[in-house]
């Protein structure tokens, strides 16, 4: 038998190279999985750029699998996988699980804290990475994954991290503000922040988009007023604002700071789409204070606070309505094969990528 799976040149992302090699005999306690299918989005991107700061490259290392590519790493990606053979008590051939995965056709994993539910992949070097990013979910034990089934792997991270943003705001008391700007605003990380932020009510949701995108994104009904990037200077710069900033883009940011001066409250940055961005920074024409968003951090102490239970009730009251209403704006499409995949992958890091579109890959 033989895999195949996709690495990416860790310094330039247009880089990739598709490996081709053989399978080893699985080991006792692990379980093997075919994989698919997944979504690729913006957020991938993101991974990338982070890798090393937040350790995205350490989940699926090349190294760590027996794959020796000098600086070579593995994008993660959110989908489905079903497993093909297991070695581990209580976890059967046929079983679907949900997850984070490398792009790859085949993958080995050792599964632990196995429960009705679903497991915790433990392989060793897993172990100092974040939690969250190492559980698995049997998708027949949760009712929540029969509900637009194509959509999850698309929407489900991303919104996750939406809902956790608008939390962290609101607790934060809006830093202040009268406003919350989204940049990427079409982006579905941003629109998903957006229906949360409205739906809470008490703070005006402003979107900055493309021309292009202007159109959509007003459509779709989650923003109060909708801008767009050649129109930075007819915003009016008395409002006070957070800013939540989904592409990493400089130049924007430095447009803004210099626009709205002392009245931008908190940049919160979440995304780097404009990953050749990711190492410039504009100098700082005011004192705003500016911090990453790590989604998981947030995630951990909301659990803390609310207990499992609670936190699941609380994103559900948001998520499924979400994705109610993204049947109506965002069409799924199925594609198979590298050469599919590679074509999507090459929009992404071009920024390219429609805002009604949404694809689940297979190799």
């Amino acid at each position: 038998m033989s895999n195949e799976t996709l690495l990416v040149n860790k310094t330039d992302f247009a880089d990739v190279t598709y490996l081709k090699a053989g399978e080893a005999e699985l080991a006792a306690e692990h379980i093997r999985v075919s994989v698919g299918p997944w979504a690729l989005t913006a957020n991938n991107v993101t991974y990338m750029v982070t890798g090393d700061q937040i350790g995205y490259w350490g989940f699926f290392d090349p190294k760590a699998y027996g794959i020796d590519r000098a600086g070579s790493g593995r994008m993660p990606v959110w989908g489905y996988a079903t497993v093909t053979q297991s070695n581990c008590e209580n976890i059967t051939a046929g079983q679907e699980i949900y997850g984070f995965f490398p792009i790859t056709k085949s993958f080995d994993m050792k599964p632990g804290k196995v429960n009705p539910f679903g497991f915790a992949d433990t392989a060793d070097h897993r172990a100092k990475l974040h939690a969250l990013y190492n559980g698995y979910t049997f998708t027949a034990s949760d009712p929540s994954y029969g509900a637009h089934k194509d959509l999850q792997p698309v929407l489900r991270p991303l919104f996750t991290t939406s809902f956790l943003i608008d939390d962290f705001l609101a607790t934060e008391n809006f830093f202040g503000a009268e406003q919350v700007l989204l940049l990427s605003a079409s982006s579905k990380t941003a629109l998903g922040t957006a229906y949360c932020l409205k739906a809470r009510g008490n703070i005006k949701v402003a979107a900055l988009t493309s021309e292009g995108n202007k159109a959509f994104t007003e459509a779709t009904g989650f923003y109060h007023d909708v801008h767009t990037y050649d129109a930075i200077t007819d915003m009016d710069p008395d409002v006070k604002t957070v800013v939540v900033d989904m592409s990493g883009n400089a130049a924007v940011i430095d447009t803004l700071e210099a626009h709205f001066e002392e009245n931008i409250t908190y940049i919160c940055r979440v995304g780097m789409s404009h990953w050749q961005d990711a190492t410039k920074r504009p100098p700082k024409r005011t004192a705003t204070p500016t911090a990453f968003f790590f989604a998981p951090d947030h995630a951990k102490q909301r659990i803390t606070d609310w207990g499992r239970e609670g936190f699941d009730v609380k994103l559900a009251e948001r998520w499924i309505p979400f994705l109610d209403s993204a049947s109506d704006w965002l069409e799924i499409e199925n594609r198979t094969g590298i050469e599919a995949v590679l074509e999507n992958y090459k929009d992404l890091l071009n920024g390219q990528s429609a805002p009604n579109k949404g694809y689940l890959f297979t190799l």
